[in-house]
């Protein structure tokens, strides 16, 4: 039982010390996320309502991950929406992302994509819908240009599809 015990004090002295010697990756260095970095305001049309947007996009957990706050609000301020995006890549502009929003799980969806330049296109999936996505910097703003099948509760797919231009405000 003593050897026992000696093996494993070495054993987690051992772990926890390679545990702690290692280093996070570097902070990631994209020209694209570094850029759309900020807060930016926009009027889309959401399902038929005018909606006024605001996106603030800023980077997290030692420089590794974009994420996207978005709150959208009716007009009339009788709709909202509010969604996080969490975007990650990698070296080669490769992306991996999720999206959630108060819809809850069924408004959760998990998608891969490339960064080329100053666009990214990703394709996501949720239980209820697929989207491909476009965010383009071209002319000082952001532009967002989506399609999207939604699956109704009877089984029937509906595509949607839309462009948000969004203007930097800080």
């Amino acid at each position: 039982m003593k050897i026992v015990k000696i093996f494993l004090y070495i054993f987690f002295v051992f772990l926890f010390h390679n545990i702690k010697a290692q280093n996070p990756p570097k902070p990631i260095d994209l020209p694209f996320f570094n850029l759309i970095e900020g807060t930016w305001t926009a009027q889309s049309d959401m399902m038929g309502m005018k909606m006024n947007e605001e996106l603030t996009c800023a980077m997290s957990l030692n420089k590794q991950f974009l994420v996207m706050n978005l709150t959208a609000v009716s007009e009339d301020k009788t709709h909202t929406y509010t969604g996080m995006g969490v975007f990650g890549c990698d070296d080669k502009g490769n992306v991996t992302s999720w999206w959630f929003d108060h819809w809850g799980v069924t408004g959760t969806s998990s998608g891969t994509g490339k960064i080329d330049g100053l666009k990214m296109i990703t394709d996501d999936k949720s239980v209820n819908y697929t989207t491909n996505r476009t965010l383009e910097l071209t002319g000082g703003q952001l532009v967002m240009k989506f399609s999207r099948t939604v699956k109704t509760p009877d089984g029937k797919e509906v595509p949607i599809s839309g462009e948000t231009i969004y203007n930097k405000t800080k």
